[in-house]
């Protein structure tokens, strides 16, 4: 099996061309979202497509994703027309900003595994520079965009890193989009969070709170990983 493809229990995922692989925290972002009621959903940033994959698995909702690197964005486009969902997921070349003025659709759900390092040490790879930096799609920027193009009841949700999260929330805050959900994201216990996933609302709405654990013992996951994601993983 070429290590360029992940197959999954409903699809499969070639990543050969994208500068950004799949990672056991965005497969757990996918599984973790509550997609069921959703009509449709926008996946901003989709990479391999995985995330709008694990939607279109979980929910009958259109979903449209957006990406503005060519090479992903042609990976994305592969791996949608070789999966059974491939009539639910449209895939827009081009960036969230010019998107979202321009789509004229109003979103149920909103998702995105977004770049998040500001202000870092950069590599001499061009391509995983602009997939994993802020610089390509300012926080602040994603965030009132989606504040023009998610429904009255719709939600928001995102991954960031832990020590991110406070300045995120404040961000959203100020555009009204009010945190009703938070899952820290622990490598292994006894360990600061590495990763948040934050969900919001223009809603007010009561909040839930949730902690996981990823890893337990040595590189053995957990059994709250395992059964958030038994509908995706192959079984071993």
């Amino acid at each position: 099996m070429s290590h360029n493809v992940f197959h999954f229990q409903q699809f499969s995922v070639n990543q050969d061309k994208t500068a950004m692989k799949i990672s056991t925290d965005g497969v757990l972002f996918g599984a973790c979202c509550n997609f069921e009621n959703a009509e449709n959903i926008l996946d901003i940033g989709t990479g391999t497509g995985l995330l709008s994959l694990m939607a279109a698995q979980k929910s009958a909702a259109k979903i449209t994703a957006v990406e503005i690197d060519n090479d992903a964005y042609l990976q994305a486009e592969e791996n949608v027309k070789n999966s059974k969902f491939s009539d639910r997921i449209k895939i827009f070349h081009g960036d969230f900003l010019t998107f979202y003025k321009t789509c004229g659709e109003k979103y149920g759900y909103i998702i995105s595994n977004p770049p998040f390092f500001e202000n870092a040490f950069k590599s001499n790879d061009y391509k995983r520079n602009f997939a994993r930096h802020t610089d390509s799609l300012p926080f602040e920027k994603m965030i009132l965009g989606v504040k023009e193009i998610i429904s009255e009841n719709g939600f928001f949700s995102v991954i960031i890193p832990f020590d991110k999260s406070l300045d995120f929330v404040r961000l959203c805050a100020l555009s009204k989009l009010h945190l009703c959900k938070k899952i820290s994201v622990f490598s292994k216990s006894n360990v600061p969070p590495l990763r948040v996933i934050l969900t919001f609302s223009k809603q007010i709405l009561p909040m839930k709170y949730d902690e996981i654990t990823i890893y337990e013992g040595n590189k053995t996951y957990s059994e709250k990983f395992k059964e958030l994601t038994k509908d995706f993983y192959l079984k071993k």
